[in-house]
């Protein structure tokens, strides 16, 4: 998204940037990626801008500083990436990256935090009723590393992301998972070769299961 808009962007800057407008700003639209797969929303980031001082609606453009704004936002760990540009008609426009969460982690010891596909460590700023969650022994490494790849596995393959609810961790970071529907225990042991894994399991599923029941 932000590289098909790189062009504009130039141009955007060069011609309603410091252009001496003195017209308020009538309308900021703001643009997340995958929004409803997130925990970033539009209503989010105005009250952000709002608390920050830097809502620009009813601002001259010419006083309006997009960087003010770029800034205000980077603050939230749950935002990658923000570029904020001005457009005709009097516009503030706001695009946002946002780190996606996979996995939230919550460990023997306490520890309580969010695990994004990138592999970021997230605090836990809100909380999401259908993600994958990960008990157990647990260190930030490994969350970050391995169970954000199974993590991602799982959220990427639409029947094991209703599946699979729960991962928990054992002794040498060995794998126990438990789905949504029914009492199994899947033993995966470590955390390899994840798709032949998953491909064995969804044949016992498929094979085994409707036989034996």
């Amino acid at each position: 998204m932000l590289l098909v808009l790189t062009g504009y962007l130039w141009y955007a800057f060069s011609n309603f940037t410091g252009n001496g407008d003195s017209n308020p700003c009538a309308q900021v639209n703001v643009l997340i990626n995958e929004e409803q797969k997130g925990f970033i929303h539009k209503s989010e980031i105005l009250e952000t801008l709002h608390e920050s001082g830097c809502y620009p609606v009813g601002v001259a453009m010419k006083e309006i500083k997009g960087k003010l704004i770029e800034n205000a936002l980077s603050k939230n760990p749950y935002i990658e990436t923000v570029v904020c540009f001005k457009s005709p008609g009097e516009m503030v426009n706001i695009l946002i990256e946002q780190r996606l969460p996979v996995l939230r982690i919550i460990t023997e010891n306490g520890d309580n935090y969010y695990v994004s596909e990138a592999g970021d460590s997230l605090p836990p700023m809100h909380y999401a009723e259908n993600i994958l969650v990960a008990t157990g022994k647990i260190s930030t490494e490994f969350a970050t590393t391995k169970l954000k790849d199974l993590a991602n596995y799982v959220s990427k393959h639409e029947f094991w992301d209703t599946q699979i609810e729960q991962i928990q961790v054992l002794d040498g970071e060995k794998i126990m998972l438990y789905p949504r529907v029914g009492r199994q225990k899947i033993s995966f042991g470590r955390v390899e070769k994840i798709k032949t894994k998953f491909d064995n399991l969804k044949l016992f599923y498929d094979k085994v299961m409707p036989v034996v029941g």
